[in-house]
């Protein structure tokens, strides 16, 4: 009996795959703790003169700031400038060195950083603070090259959408739990300060529990059994589990691929509808909505609770068509994208002509729920194009998407001038939305789940030996 499961590669259930996805999970939820608090905290910060969370914060001795609308938007993008910049470096990288290694030094430089954040902020001011988020850019952008390393050694194809999918949903449940909890600790009596000492405690805390039980493959992993080994290697025909070599990168063909641009541009329209919603709507809804600063962070927290909760079904439901082939990859990745972004587009039409606040909450919570659908679109379709090289797309596109979470929070202080008018707000939520549509048409058009010939390390050395051969035959 054995012996046929194993033939029919039969899945041994429950096992150290899903405890590396439930890792990276916190792992992905971690870095959002750290990465969304500014977003939050930037109004508790910046506290209306005269306001109630004025005079609440000077009698709770709480460092209050005077930024303008330019320097709030410079401070929420440095973040991104520094992830733009180390992400490709990051994924080159991650091709040479131990991915769980260069993971834990991301979080625990990344967790440290943030712990240093309030008193480098009062003592310095705004310079210092964007020099503290520039850092910590830097610093996050191994993240993801990491964990798409990771997982194309740990994750068989037709679960991919449920690990790696599961994964990604700590973008969710991160984002979330800032925004509640952020809302609620910086009208506290602690004050703002205390969002980045437990985020950043978080962060440490995670760093130390996968030192002991994470691995960057299979091979490296002291508790995983040989059937479950056994299982995730013979899904794995077109994965090598070792680090690649600089060498063998085929540079040119990843870069002049269809594809992988298709699933660049993805990435690109749909961080920068994330984060134009995920930097702004706290301030959008404070300044329009005219909600307080607790009921902002609980709030702006529900989209993305709704976001957290339909993932794990949309992963199975994805999964489950992949498996019975009702729908292939590149028609999965493409449908569930599209859900994603085309979705997106119409609620952000939607939400720039709305007049009635419960119609705007209803849509921004539609608009953010639904983009839990592009994990398994263009977010796990590098694995799909090259396992053996999903760290390093993911860097390569991740570099290009940060430039979302630049533009958006630059574009909006630029367009908005008076953060009360909702016909400026209209200007913003109509551009996110055309952004989404042009990027995502063109991986309707040109993106594949189809794994690409220049994948194939086997084929470089079956080549290589071949030349050999033939060189000692005529020399024979």
């Amino acid at each position: 009996m054995k012996s046929i499961q194993k033939a029919a590669g039969s899945s041994p259930g429950i096992g150290f795959r899903h405890l590396q996805s439930l890792l990276l999970f916190l792992c992905v939820m971690s870095g959002y703790l750290i990465r969304v608090n500014l977003s939050v905290t930037i109004v508790a910060m910046n506290p209306v003169i005269n306001s109630t969370d004025y005079f609440r914060e000077l009698a709770d001795h709480v460092p209050i700031f005077g930024w303008t609308n330019s320097m709030r938007s410079v401070l929420l993008s440095t973040f991104f400038v520094g992830y733009l910049l180390a992400n490709f470096p990051a994924s080159v990288l991650g091709c040479r060195f131990d991915n769980k290694t260069l993971l834990a030094y991301s979080i625990a430089v990344s967790s440290l950083l943030t712990i240093i954040s309030p008193p480098v902020v009062y003592a310095f001011g705004a310079p210092a603070l964007v020099a503290v988020r520039f850092a910590q850019g830097l610093s996050s952008a191994f993240m993801f090259p990491m964990v798409h390393g990771i997982m194309s050694k740990w994750a068989p194809p037709h679960e991919r959408g449920q690990l790696v999918g599961f994964i990604h949903s700590g973008i969710q449940l991160g984002t979330m739990v800032t925004m509640a909890v952020s809302g609620v600790l910086c009208s506290s009596s602690m004050g703002w300060p205390s969002v980045y000492y437990l985020s950043g405690a978080f962060g440490l805390t995670w760093t130390a529990i996968w030192l002991f039980l994470g691995a960057g493959s299979l091979s490296t992993h002291r508790f995983v059994s040989q059937a479950e080994k056994d299982y995730i290697q013979r899904s794995l025909t077109n994965t090598v589990d070792h680090d690649t070599r600089l060498s063998d990168t085929p540079w040119k063909s990843i870069f002049t691929s269809l594809p992988v641009w298709a699933t660049a541009l993805a990435h690109i329209g749909h961080n920068w509808g994330f984060w134009l919603l995920l930097t702004e709507m706290p301030t959008f809804i404070h300044t329009v909505l005219k909600f307080n600063i607790k009921d902002d962070g609980m709030l702006s927290s529900l989209p993305y609770l709704t976001m957290f909760v339909l993932q794990i079904p949309v992963t199975f439901f994805a999964d489950f068509l992949n498996k019975r082939k009702i729908t292939n990859l590149t028609v999965s990745r493409k449908i569930w994208n599209t859900i994603s972004m085309w979705g997106g587009t119409i609620g952000l039409v939607i939400l720039g002509f709305v007049e009635d606040t419960h119609l705007t909450i209803i849509i921004y919570v539609f608009i953010v729920a639904i983009g839990c659908t592009s994990n398994v679109g263009f977010n796990i379709n590098h694995m799909d194009l090259s396992p053996n090289y999903a760290g390093l797309l993911m860097g390569i596109t991740n570099t290009l998407a940060a430039s979302g979470g630049i533009i958006a929070p630059l574009f909006v202080g630029l367009v908005v001038d008076d953060q009360t008018s909702a016909a400026e707000w209209r200007i913003v939520f109509i551009s996110g939305a055309i952004v989404l549509f042009i990027t995502n048409l063109f991986f309707i058009i040109f993106g594949s789940a189809e794994t690409q010939p220049w994948n194939s390390l086997k084929n470089k050395d079956s080549l290589k030996m071949d030349n050999t051969k033939q060189e000692v035959e005529i020399v024979g």
